[in-house]
């Protein structure tokens, strides 16, 4: 069955209010974070809250803010057979 254009447009609108909430909340998250890194704030503020709403809401945009880097194999060494004979 086929959607009726008003609950298309209903969805629509839901899904763009939706994206508005994560932009204002990364930009708070970011100014928090930020003002407390430049000591804006007189008291000290534990900045997980904030960091944990930027993670969260940056996340459901599909963007990753850690280290996604590969670790680095470790080097293996490999023993050397000596090529000459010894004199």
């Amino acid at each position: 069955m086929a959607e009726s254009p008003e609950k298309q447009e209903q969805e629509e609108s839901n899904s763009r209010l939706g994206d508005v909430i994560k932009v204002v909340l990364l930009g708070w998250a970011m100014a928090i974070l930020t003002a407390n890194y430049l000591g804006v704030f007189k008291q000290s503020l534990d900045p997980t809250y904030p960091a944990s709403i930027l993670s969260g809401t940056a996340a459901s945009f599909g963007l990753s803010v850690g280290n996604n880097r590969k670790k680095k194999e470790d080097p293996t060494i490999k023993e050397q057979t000596p090529t000459a004979k010894p004199k």
